[in-house]
């Protein structure tokens, strides 16, 4: 077990909210360090305590439990996998978050959630009285620039008044805080943001593999992408050498920070989404199913981009070089 106490003798800034984060994964554990960098006293919980060590390290408190973490928080963020993960942590599982938040403590989901999970989980925190937002994190993938780097965006959601309440400790997070509206637009406009993201991944093997297949050069193809008003615009692109021609995507051992079954959860959620507005998305319908192809051949675990060699085989070129950019 974790010992409770700091093995850091950083000093947490004076007159500055407690903050509390629920899940030390990618995003969480990167913004726990981010905290503390910033001098704020920041408590943590995971179920995984390995992955809270490296924290204790850097000076966060370490807590037992997500109520135990509520008692001390004064500000609380919940980073997990899935929408399931959220309601376990928050309201239903042993020692939940709902147990131990305190009158004047805020909550902040910034999980990639299903609208209809924050807006359950939003009633349950107006019956405790407590104040909460949804803002998931668009982080900062190999590709493009991050000024601070920590992350391009942040986009929360929720009452006017409660985001300019912690708008400073979202400012810390990302280059851009983009305030959606109310509660669960943020969520909406995160799963609109990944689903245009993964479907362009996908555009993009199509004209490549097409290129390679009818004898051009994948460094032509490349260039022609990159430097057309397409390269310019959508960034996606950019990150493919890192990703995908290198072959990242082959190797588990990369330790992928975005998987295969999360971002197949996402698009679920964006379908979702699609289907209660009766909107038609059917370059969406046809990405899921490659998504679903990945997850039966065993792939959930390796990252996003390996879904591209579905395209490679129907084409029946491989991308794979260095290609300069």
């Amino acid at each position: 077990m974790v010992s409770t106490d700091s093995n850091s003798g950083t000093e947490s800034r004076p007159n500055c909210p407690t903050i509390g984060i629920i899940g030390c994964g990618n995003i969480g554990g990167k913004q726990a360090a981010n905290f503390l960098a910033h001098g704020y006293s920041v408590y943590v919980y995971d179920v995984n305590q390995d992955s809270m060590v490296q924290l204790q390290s850097l000076g966060a408190k370490v807590t037992q439990s997500c109520a135990e973490l509520a008692t001390r928080s004064e500000i609380i963020f919940t980073a997990l996998p899935t929408p399931d993960d959220v309601i376990t942590a928050v309201l239903e599982g042993e020692q939940n978050l709902s147990q131990g938040l305190q009158p004047g403590s805020v909550y902040v989901d910034i999980t990639t959630n299903s609208p209809e999970t924050v807006l359950r989980i939003h009633h349950a925190m107006e019956k405790l009285g407590i104040e909460m937002l949804d803002a998931p994190f668009n982080d900062c993938p190999v590709g493009t620039q991050s000024q601070q780097g920590m992350g391009l965006a942040i986009l929360p959601s929720g009452s006017r008044e409660t985001f300019e309440r912690v708008e400073p400790i979202l400012q810390l997070m990302a280059d851009q805080v983009i305030y959606c509206g109310e509660i669960s637009t943020g969520t909406r406009c995160k799963l609109i943001h990944n689903a245009v993201n993964a479907i362009t991944v996908q555009a993009v093997s199509e004209g490549i593999t097409l290129g390679l297949a009818s004898g051009i050069d994948l460094q032509t193809i490349w260039d022609v992408l990159r430097l057309g008003s397409f390269g310019q615009n959508p960034g996606d692109i950019h990150g493919l050498p890192h990703y995908w021609f290198s072959r990242r995507c082959d190797d588990l051992s990369q330790h992928p920070a975005f998987t295969v079954k999360l971002l197949h959860k996402d698009l679920r959620l964006a379908l979702a989404l699609a289907s209660q507005h009766d909107v038609c998305v059917p370059h969406l319908s046809l990405t899921i199913k490659d998504y679903e192809e990945a997850e039966r051949r065993q792939w959930s675990d390796h990252s996003t981009t390996k879904v591209c060699c579905l395209q490679e085989e129907r084409a029946g070129v491989i991308a794979q070089g260095s290609p300069q950019l």
